[in-house]
């Protein structure tokens, strides 16, 4: 969406091997969390990564966009074992990234238990230049959405379940050493993005759990759940394991987007715009000033 609001629907294609030509993309397309990167050395390209749900296994799904066209093409989908419960990704290369397990159980029954005791069984995996996933980072409560600094020299992730911002630095094998966190009271973080001009963290996230989970399992019959939400911005303190400053940008009684579930700032000529999105909505809300647009 631009700064006039024009939604561009983009078309997903694929190369044919035999003809050599571009046709409709031919996989399942399930998606989760997305992360979008741009390379300065060629500012007319952008490649988007997908955390893509298919039936055959879960595995981030990348492609690539020339801007000015309407295409996604597909470069690759990648998977692993390693990768079995993907929840959020983000890209710190063209070809190369970081992908949160939020859970480490995957009956329904053992993810409700993890959930609802707070295990520590989550992780965080790498995709390297060499095509191989490790682990980057482990004992995470419900690792959840994530997101780079400008210059990729910090992570943001999201625990849930503790719950928690965490901040990592990532080595040159693509471990993650954890720097610092802030705790939260009555706010349950969903996911994060940065604000790459002053570098602060956007956090969305809950303040009423249960009515979250109701909502998620009564949405498609109806339901009466409005779970109530937030965003909190984050502003990094002079040494990493100090945490954050918190503020609270915005809060609404679930009404304005109910389940909220992420926060992304925009700049439309010179004002500073909130965008909120939601995994079980088909529509965003826009707002300026605390108030919706």
């Amino acid at each position: 969406m631009d700064e006039n609001n024009n939604i561009l629907a983009l078309q997903l294609v694929e190369l044919d091997r035999e003809s050599n030509k571009v046709v409709p993309f031919t996989q399942e397309f399930r998606v989760h969390g997305f992360d979008i990167y741009w390379d300065s050395l060629d500012p007319t390209e952008l490649t988007f990564m997908f955390v893509n749900h298919q039936r055959m296994g879960d595995g981030i799904s990348i492609f690539r966009h020339k801007i000015g066209t309407k295409y996604l093409q597909h470069v690759k989908t990648v998977k692993s074992p390693l990768l079995y419960a993907p929840n959020d990704v983000v890209a710190m290369s063209r070809s190369t990234f970081y992908a949160t397990n939020d859970m480490r159980s995957t009956s329904r029954i053992m993810r409700q238990i993890e959930i609802f005791f707070g295990m520590a069984w989550g992780h965080i995996v790498y995709y390297g230049h060499e095509g191989m996933f490790t682990t980057a980072a482990a004992g995470i409560s419900y690792p959840n959405g994530i997101a780079r600094s400008a210059d990729g020299n910090t992570i943001y992730v999201a625990a849930s379940s503790e719950p928690s911002v965490n901040m990592f630095r990532p080595a040159s094998d693509g471990t993650l050493a954890l720097v610092g966190k802030t705790v939260f009271k009555d706010f349950v973080p969903d996911n994060v993005s940065v604000d790459t001009a002053t570098g602060q963290v956007l956090v969305s996230g809950f303040l009423n759990t249960f009515e979250m989970f109701r909502y998620n399992h009564e949405v498609l019959s109806g339901t009466s759940a409005r779970p109530a939400a937030a965003v909190r911005r984050l502003r990094p303190l002079a040494y990493p394991r100090m945490g954050f400053a918190v503020e609270n940008v915005l809060s609404h009684d679930g009404t304005l987007l109910p389940a909220t579930t992420m926060a992304t700032l925009q700049t439309k000529r010179g004002v500073q715009r909130i965008l909120l999105g939601s995994v079980m909505a088909d529509h965003i809300a826009i707002c300026r000033a605390g108030s919706r647009i």
